[in-house]
């Protein structure tokens, strides 16, 4: 019933909060104060908490928000916001060129330099490591996981040639004029490149390949644009006329469906959860699709969109993102409706220089997101969010958490990690507000 107001600043969820104080809309003004994020609810609840009778299935919990201590909750998700990000002096470009790896914390950032050389880095504990650094032109690159990237790159004479970088060493994997637009991308089975001319694969990992897989069996006449599941276990490939979604070991037929003018084309993919995609279209315009019984993809939602570019989703700001070509910079949407949404709180400011925000990138499992920006006075800098950071979930809706996050807090609170007193009364009562909207109210 909230909808997007969860996702608002405290300036429009307070707005959106006097228009239900009539008594008639009690429930939907519970429903927002136990929604948004832990320190907007317990603003709200000082603010109405006697509008709840002792019945209200709200009341008890909204009067315990009201008692919380404000201030320190407030530090502490102050300080959370810190905490679950890293600011590197790094130049970013195109969102294609940054990679996360598949269920593990890391990230590759290709670049040239100065120097005309390629440098393809990993930030890994902290910290960035060359994984290479020469003359090669470097066209597509895929961070699998620590130890292993795959890169699309010049080779010898005028061909291409597919590389695995592993511990230090440079392991050519096949070469080819067929290579020419392919792109590769991290599994939970190793990796896939997809053919940009012909509807094939590369599949390699530890107990496959490598090898070429021939996809048109599943209605697919080019393979490189794809999109990885937030388990690692399925691919999303997208043709001239069908969607198709596949294990990652591309045996086996998950769901397809042949996608209407004018949302084919498919320019770009993404999945929005478990059996749910987005597409946009060669020439714009969105789509949503499910999964469903005997191999079907149903198309649930369409929107309006223009021409859009590196579209991914960002579960913890509730938002789809993607570059356009036009001087807007990025655009945002919600992922079930597909309409135009507002900037999440993080970026706030960012937007109103669409040469300021250069680049947002975000990891399939839902776990990172990569936001490049240039600044006339700073520079470059590229900010790597960890929504999975102990004290994340303090900077989200209360609504937007699900049952995996609720166990993630729980965990950390019974863990031995080093949060002081502050961070555990706050991690306390964002658990139990999180049990509260899944289902004790």
């Amino acid at each position: 019933m909230t909808g997007r107001v969860i996702w608002d600043d405290a300036a429009g969820i307070d707005r959106q909060a006097t228009k239900h104080l009539r008594a008639r809309h009690r429930n939907v003004l519970g429903e927002l104060i136990t929604s948004v994020p832990l320190p907007d609810g317990i603003r709200l609840a000082k603010r109405y908490a006697g509008l709840f009778p002792a019945g209200h299935p709200d009341a008890a919990f909204i009067a315990r928000l009201a008692a919380a201590d404000e201030e320190l909750v407030a530090r502490v998700t102050s300080a959370a916001a810190g905490a679950s990000r890293s600011v590197h002096p790094q130049v970013t470009a195109a969102a294609e060129w940054l990679s996360f790896g598949v269920g593990a914390p890391v990230l590759t950032l290709t670049d040239y330099g100065e120097d005309d050389l390629t440098r393809v880095t990993m930030l890994r504990d902290g910290s960035w490591h060359d994984i290479y650094h020469g003359a090669s032109e470097h066209h597509a690159v895929a961070c699998v996981d620590e130890e292993n990237v795959v890169a699309v790159r010049d080779g010898p004479g005028h061909g291409r040639v597919v590389v695995h970088y592993r511990r230090g060493n440079a392991v050519p994997v096949t070469e080819g004029g067929g290579l020419t637009g392919m792109r590769p991308a991290g599994t939970a089975a190793g990796y896939v490149a997809g053919a940009a001319l012909q509807p094939v694969a590369l599949l390699a990992g530890p107990e496959v390949g490598p090898g070429f897989v021939d996809l048109s069996p599943y209605g697919i006449d080019t393979a490189h644009r794809l999109a990885v599941a937030p388990d690692g276990n399925a691919v999303a490939f997208g043709g001239s006329t069908d969607i198709a979604i596949v294990d990652a070991r591309l045996e086996h037929l998950i769901a397809r469906s042949v996608v209407p003018l004018p949302h084919g084309p498919v320019r770009e993919l993404t999945f929005t959860g478990p059996g749910e995609i987005v597409s946009c279209g060669m020439n714009g315009g969105l789509g949503r699709w499910c999964t469903g019984p005997h191999e079907a993809l149903t198309l649930e939602a369409v929107a309006n969109a223009p021409r859009l570019t590196g579209l991914y989703a960002v579960p913890a700001w509730g938002v789809l993102v993607a570059r356009t070509g036009s001087q807007d910079g990025h655009c945002f949407f919600d992922p079930a409706t597909l309409q135009t949404a507002d900037p999440p709180r993080s970026l706030a400011g960012l937007q109103d220089n669409p040469w300021t925000l250069r680049t947002i990138a975000a990891s399939a499992d839902g776990r990172f997101a990569a936001v490049g920006t240039l600044d006339t006075t700073t520079g470059f800098a590229l900010t790597v969010h960890d929504f999975h950071h102990p004290l994340a979930r303090l900077l989200r809706p209360v609504g937007s958490l699900t049952g995996h996050d609720h166990a993630a807090i729980a965990g950390t609170l019974t863990g031995t990690g080093g949060h002081d007193a502050d961070e555990r009364q706050a991690l306390k009562l964002l658990r139990d507000a999180a049990a509260h909207r899944l289902g004790g109210r």
